[in-house]
Formats: structure tokens, C-alpha cells, sequence
């Protein structure tokens, strides 16, 4: 007998010959229902593997979307300012996206801004979205940089909401009109930056019930007792992201202390995309493989910050050192456990206990969280611990710790 979820139909031929082949291939297609049936009811009931989505754009109007991206499983998908990462790996699902358009304009200038950010995150413990609108005016009149939802009338011709929740995310700037704006219809609207993620973790089966005894005076088996349920534990990205078997080492030389906060949220920045690794003011930071150094110098938040590029196109963050090397500058050539700076509290740190914040971006695309990695990175040995000193210990000037005055030109 078929599984009632499924059914089918069979056609009648006009000749003996052909009802005999119509019936062998009905008597084919009875098998394989029957089979797909079986497969089906032998899932266990209540079952659910992890799952993660998420999309981002950076336009819709009535042309579409423009820039747009979507991402399922265990996967990275990135045009210009717009990105979604996914990861079901290990049984927990994580998703991530992001859209930041600049230079808006909107209904022929009607509603202006210097940029839009719209950012959603979301994991089997929950889910959350952030955004940032910059320098917004409407017919030319400034009304501030909003950072959480408010909705602005056009001067008379229509609406906007800014950060505005939907969908499972947010919409950095939706407009509409409701009368005619420079020959634009009314009715006519435009979304600017657009983020959303959802994930969950598997769901295992639960046990079945247990068998009453045969007999009412029959001695029930023994209570087994449970299983003691594993500790959940944090799952690295995916290997082929970024491939860290040989070559890599642990960014900071010397006694240190981090945990995981990626993903926190910050005033700033909207949330963390690194883990900080507390230590001693001017504890020697080092390459953690071997690469190029780039954007070496100073800025408002970050401080002493630079990047370190791999050869394999997987970029490094290190920010708020309190000084560099002698010899960095931008195009160095540099070698896994080489030192590259400091650890200071430069920047918007300056009133937290020393400390370097360290970034993982696979590919040179979004950030990933590092703790995985560094914690892999601590045991390794293919990368001698003090690497540094084959350079350093000749170089008398050099002080571990010593500031030195930098600019964001630094080149070679």
C-alpha cells in the first residue's frame, strides 16, 4: 500500500501491446513511490537539520533589486558593499548580512544621505539588526545622523521610515510618495539598503517510547541511565575559507588573555567583528603568517591599526597598538612570527586596559569569528615561538613599546 502522501494516475492505452508496456511502467513507478514512501517514514519524526539564511541589497524601486545576494547552507555571497555568509556545520546555524550604500539619493534628490548600513545576525540563540543612516536631508534641509527607527515627512509629497524592522531584518531607508514629485508617479516607492538573517540549530529526534512489559506481572527491564548531553561548542568556519593547517601563528608574543566577543555590540561600529586579546602595554605583536603589510596608520577608532594580507588573499586586522615596528610601511614583505607592532590602547581604547584587536577576514571579505582559530593557533609549533628575535635581537634602537608618530600614508 502507498504512503498517503503520495499518488498517481494511470493511462489507459488504446492496444493490448501498449497497455502491457503502460502497466510494466506503472508497475515501476508503484516500486519507486513505494521506496521514496519508506525512505520517508524512516526519518525519525520531529528531526530538523540546522538551517541558516540570509539576504542582502543594496536597492529596490520599481525596477527591482539591484545588488542583491542571498545565501543558504554553508555559504559566502558578495557583490560591491553587500555581502551574506551562512554556516550550518556541527548542527548550529549562524547567518550573517549586511548592505552599506553611499551617496544616496532618492526621488530626484528630494531625500538625500551621505550613506545607509543595514546589518542582520542571527544563530539558534536568537537574532538581532542594527543600521546607521549618515548626514540625511530632505529638500535640502538636514535632519541628522538617525541611528534607530523615525519616520521624516517629504515636505508635503510623501514619507520615509529610516531603520526600519521587517522581514526578519532591516531596512536602512524606505521612501513613498503620495503625490507626483518631479514627473515621479505617486505611489511610487524605493528601499535603500536592505539586511536580514534567520538560523537555527538541528533538532534531534526524540527518543522513543518506552515498551510497556508483556505481562502485568512481568519485571520491567532495567532504567538505563541518559546520556550525558555534550557541552555546545563554537564551530570554525569552514576549512576552505581559510586554510590554517601549516604556517600560522599567534598574533601576540608574551602572557595574554581573551574570550570570545565577536559579534558584541559597540556604539560605534554596531557590533564587534573581532576578539580582543588583553596583555602587557608593549607586548610584541607578530604576523600571524606570512604576507604583505597594507593601510598602515593612524585613524579615529582604531588607532595604530594595519593589515596584514596573506599570499593566499586572506586579510588580518590589528588595531589600536601602540606603535609599530621601525621598518613598517605600506608593501612589506612579512614573515609568520616576524613583529610588527605593539600592544597599546590607541584610538577609541584609550581608556581600556591595553590590548590588540584582531580581525579574520577569508578572502578579504567579511569578517569571520577568530576565536577558533586562535585558540588553534596557541598549540601550534611549525612557526618558532620567537621568530622575531632572528631580526630584533641585532637591532639595538629598536624598544618594544616605543611610540612612534605616524600618519595613513606610510608607504614603501
Amino acid at each position: 500500500m502507498l504512503h498517503p502522501r503520495f499518488c498517481y494516475t494511470i493511462a489507459v492505452a488504446s492496444s493490448p501491446r501498449h497497455v502491457v508496456r503502460g502497466a510494466a511502467a506503472v508497475s515501476a513507478s508503484v516500486a519507486a513511490l513505494a521506496a521514496l514512501a519508506a525512505l520517508a517514514d524512516a526519518r525519525p519524526h520531529g528531526a530538523r537539520p540546522a538551517r541558516a539564511s540570509a539576504t542582502a541589497y543594496a536597492r529596490q524601486d520599481d525596477h527591482g533589486r539591484h545588488r542583491a545576494v542571498h545565501a543558504t547552507g554553508d555559504s559566502t555571497r558578495t557583490r560591491p558593499g553587500v555581502g551574506a555568509v551562512t554556516a550550518t556545520r556541527g548542527g548550529h546555524g549562524t547567518a550573517r548580512a549586511y548592505a552599506r550604500v553611499k551617496h544616496v539619493s532618492i526621488f530626484k534628490g528630494l531625500l538625500r544621505a551621505a550613506s545607509v548600513l543595514a546589518r542582520a545576525s542571527a544563530s539558534g540563540q536568537g537574532a538581532g539588526a542594527d543600521g546607521r543612516v549618515a548626514r540625511l536631508s530632505i529638500n535640502g534641509h538636514g535632519r541628522g545622523s538617525p541611528t534607530h527607527r523615525r519616520v521624516y515627512q517629504l515636505d508635503g509629497y510623501g514619507y520615509a521610515i529610516v531603520l526600519d524592522p521587517a522581514s526578519g531584518g532591516i531596512a536602512g531607508i524606505r521612501a513613498t510618495l503620495t503625490h507626483p514629485y518631479k514627473g515621479i508617479a505617486a505611489g511610487s516607492s524605493v528601499t535603500v539598503a536592505f539586511a536580514a538573517a534567520s538560523a537555527s540549530d538541528a533538532v534531534v529526534a526524540p527518543a522513543p517510547p518506552k515498551r510497556r512489559p508483556a505481562h502485568p506481572h512481568a519485571t520491567p527491564p532495567k532504567k538505563s541511565k541518559p546520556p550525558v548531553p555534550h557541552a555546545k561548542r563554537r564551530v570554525p568556519p569552514r576549512v576552505r575559507l581559510l586554510n590554517t593547517k601549516r604556517g600560522f601563528t599567534f598574533p601576540v608574543y608574551g602572557a595574554h588573555d581573551y574570550t570570545d566577543t565577536f559579534g558584541a555590540a559597540r556604539a560605534d561600529t554596531g557590533f564587534h567583528e573581532g576578539n580582543d586579546i588583553f596583555a602587557a602595554a608593549g607586548t610584541p605583536i607578530v604576523a600571524v603568517t606570512s604576507g604583505t603589510l597594507n593601510r598602515v596608520g593612524t585613524l579615529k577608532v582604531s588607532g595604530n591599526r594595519l593589515w596584514v594580507k596573506s599570499d593566499r588573499g586572506d586579510s588580518f586586522f590589528y588595531a589600536h597598538l601602540s606603535a609599530f615596528a621601525a621598518d613598517d610601511h605600506n608593501g612589506l614583505r612579512v614573515k609568520a612570527g616576524q613583529v610588527i607592532g605593539f600592544v597599546g590602547s590607541t584610538g577609541d581604547a584609550e581608556k581600556t586596559p591595553p590590548h590588540l584587536h584582531f580581525e579574520v577576514h577569508p578572502g578579504d571579505g567579511p569578517a569571520v569569528d577568530p576565536y577558533p582559530f586562535l585558540r588553534a593557533w596557541e598549540g601550534r609549533r611549525d612557526v618558532p615561538a620567537a621568530a622575531w628575535l632572528v631580526h630584533y635581537a641585532r637591532d639595538a634602537g629598536t624598544r618594544p613599546g616605543t611610540l612612534v608618530e605616524v600618519r595613513d600614508f606610510l608607504s614603501g
